[in-house]
């Protein structure tokens, strides 16, 4: 377990003294009621998988009354397959805050798709520039045609899409959109929008090779601040752990945000502490104290 991130600034404020309290201080798990999670590059390992060991860690969870909520920037039809996995009940985050769906009915408990004018400049820039776009609508993954970079991305999230032209959708009402494609290529694509059309759509990285777009209100972190007043909990009763750039709203909203050793260096400074990488059963080493045997 290792200090980091924002704690560890405030450490290193107090000279003569960070050396020590860096090497005895631990979370404080005793209040912690729901721990929220993100999945690629957090719960699942690089294989997709959930451990055996994070299994056991996050039933031992429920029987205890902590909740566990999944934060992920996957659809509900693409996560639903790991919830049923580890038997959650609790609602669940999707497509990075876009949706909340109750974990018992799949209802449909809150949608902010992208604005109509954001999603067109989206989709132009892309066309112009031959960069790949997909996007979702009412849980379908749908795409204009077939390239290497949609064939990765399903294999990534298990998911088949669909090939629509665009252009005979109306309105779009796009939950959320993506590129995918080289990093370097994505970042100036990533300035562009955000000129364009950045006042009311938020603009992220999930990892390197996908380019995520959604309404300007959207965040993990305010979708998980209405998680978490449905149980009837507060802030600093939940844990947060997360990989990437659209982690660190969730990390910065919970109580605890836990960056996994695999994340970005932006991840761990926005982070309270580093928990061990995703291959590395990370979860389930740094919530010991809750859920070990």
């Amino acid at each position: 377990m290792l200090f980091t991130g924002k704690s560890c600034t405030r450490l290193l404020a107090e000279p003569h003294t960070h050396v020590i309290i860096y090497r005895m201080l631990k979370p404080d798990l005793e209040k912690i009621r729901a721990v929220a999670l993100d999945m690629d590059g957090t719960l699942l390992n690089d294989q997709k998988e959930i451990t055996p060991a994070t299994k056991r860690c996050i039933e031992r969870l429920q029987k205890k009354g902590i909740y566990p909520i999944l934060v992920t920037g996957r659809s509900f039809e693409a996560l639903k397959p790991f919830k049923e996995a580890l038997g959650l009940r609790t609602p669940v985050i999707s497509y990075n805050g876009a949706q909340i769906v109750d974990g018992i009915t799949g209802k449909l408990l809150q949608d902010s798709p992208l604005s109509d004018t954001s999603s067109r400049f989206i989709l132009e820039l892309a066309r112009r520039e031959n960069i790949h776009v997909q996007a979702y609508r009412n849980g379908t993954l749908y795409f204009e045609r077939h390239r290497p970079e949609s064939e990765h991305y399903e294999s990534h999230v298990n998911l088949k899409g669909e090939v629509v032209d665009f252009d005979s959708l109306e309105p779009l009402k796009f939950t959320k959109m993506m590129y995918v494609g080289k990093h370097s290529v994505l970042e100036k694509m990533k300035d562009t929008v955000l000129a364009a059309v950045g006042s009311t759509t938020a603009v992220m990285f999930s990892n390197d090779e996908f380019l995520e777009f959604m309404s300007k209100d959207v965040s993990k972190g305010k979708a998980l601040l209405a998680v978490l007043s449905l149980l009837g909990l507060s802030p600093k009763e939940a844990i947060a752990f997360g990989d990437g750039d659209n982690d660190i709203p969730l990390l910065e909203t919970a109580g605890i945000g836990v960056a996994m050793e695999n994340a970005s260096l932006s991840v761990k400074k926005a982070a309270d502490f580093t928990a061990p990488s995703n291959n590395n059963d990370g979860i389930a080493r740094f919530l010991h104290p809750l859920c070990g045997s």
